[in-house]
């Protein structure tokens, strides 16, 4: 039997606790699985940085100190993730980041197993803008993740002819958005992108719900919600649009199992979410590269891994030897009485494309501009 440690690296406490607790849950899932029933053993190494970015530094150099433990599981925020990353290259160790962000990076240290742009937020607006929107709001956490995500909104929904009334950032686990309520009534756009994260989501979405506008409420649009905060929005979160690489409600043989083995391990009522599937195949992928490289060395895990085709429970990916991104299936999905009701999946997965070089561009301007000499 062979045993390798690996870390967990997810905030169980602090501003966004709900989104790592149910990244834990998988990874966690994916251990007690690999340990049960493969000849490998997996030591769990759990660390909560409570949301905090420098513990996320101290904490991976706590894991990665000893020498016998090369390989993270973990982050949540981009910005945790650029804190652990100059910490692995020192340790010449890999980090398996499970949870969507917003591209534009690719690092020699870390294998991106959740969605880059072109997998999410890309075919999320180009959606939108074929559904004839004519003004948008934007709204993020003030870190990394917001502004990148909205800034990609911005060019695609601008280049279609959308005006954008607003663009608005809450500290990461600011809940006070009295003034962006003002903001939108006045502003009265028919579409909200939304990047907020943690307990800043969960006020926004629930002063919207009571914001009494004469058109109704706009079409809101994420491509950062999952199932981990439903409980919390309620009926707020009704009627809007999110875009995943899992959800629970997914149809098919290989989920309904899934689920199943989900409710045997955490009670019927448990939640299961995009984070807690991505950890969850993460730590599977991960058993694999070890099992085959027959040890814990990085880059043999990695070569041991990239550029084939594995059975997951996102589906069949890939994760590209060059980008270190994965392949993924972009789902649709929008918000009725607490679920997600599927309304899109091509069921084939779609190529990373993390710098956005060979994804289409922008539908034009539906009406050219009217361009005037002035003398």
């Amino acid at each position: 039997m062979y045993t390798a440690k690996i870390g967990l690296m997810f905030s169980t406490t602090g501003p966004y606790a709900a989104l790592g607790q149910s990244a834990v849950d998988g990874a966690m899932m994916a251990v007690r699985e690999i340990n049960e029933k493969t000849s490998l053993r997996l030591v769990p190494v759990a660390a909560d940085p409570k949301g905090v970015p420098a513990e996320y530094e101290r904490l991976s150099a706590d894991l990665l100190g000893g020498g016998d433990l090369r390989h993270i599981v973990g982050g949540i925020t981009s910005w945790s993730r650029k804190d652990m990353i100059p910490v692995l290259e020192r340790h010449g160790a890999l980090l398996w980041y499970p949870c969507p962000y917003e591209g534009f990076e690719c690092n020699d240290h870390v294998v991106y197993l959740g969605a880059c742009p072109n997998q999410h937020l890309v075919p999320l607006i180009d959606h939108v803008v074929a559904e004839g929107r004519k003004r948008a709001f934007l709204v993020g956490s003030n870190y990394v993740w917001g502004w990148e995500t909205l800034r990609v909104a911005r060019e695609r929904l601008t280049t279609a002819g959308i005006g954008i009334s607003g663009e608005r950032y809450l500290p990461l686990g600011d809940t006070a958005c009295a003034h962006l309520m003002d903001e939108i009534a006045a502003a009265a756009p028919d579409l909200i992108v939304n990047s907020l994260i943690g307990p800043s989501n969960h006020a926004f979405m629930q002063a919207l719900s009571r914001l009494d506008l004469p058109a109704g409420r706009p079409l809101v649009v994420s491509a950062n919600q999952t199932e981990a905060d439903l409980d919390a929005l309620g009926p707020a979160a009704d009627g809007m649009l999110a875009i995943g690489a899992w959800f629970e409600t997914l149809a098919g043989p290989a989920n309904a199992s899934f689920r199943d083995r989900i409710a045997h391990r955490f009670g019927a009522a448990y939640r299961a979410s995009c984070n807690f599937a991505t950890a969850y195949t993460a730590v599977h992928l991960l058993a694999r590269g070890l099992a085959r490289a027959g040890h814990d060395d990085p880059r043999a895990v990695f070569e041991a891994m990239a550029g084939t085709d594995h059975e997951t429970v996102l589906g069949r990916i890939r994760i590209d030897p060059v980008t270190r991104h994965s392949s993924l299936i972009p789902r649709l999905a929008m918000v009725e009485a607490g679920r997600f009701r599927i309304l899109s999946d091509p069921g084939t997965a779609l190529a990373p494309d993390p710098y956005l070089a060979r994804a289409p561009g922008p539908r034009p301007l539906r009406t050219p501009p009217t361009l005037r000499i002035v003398s």
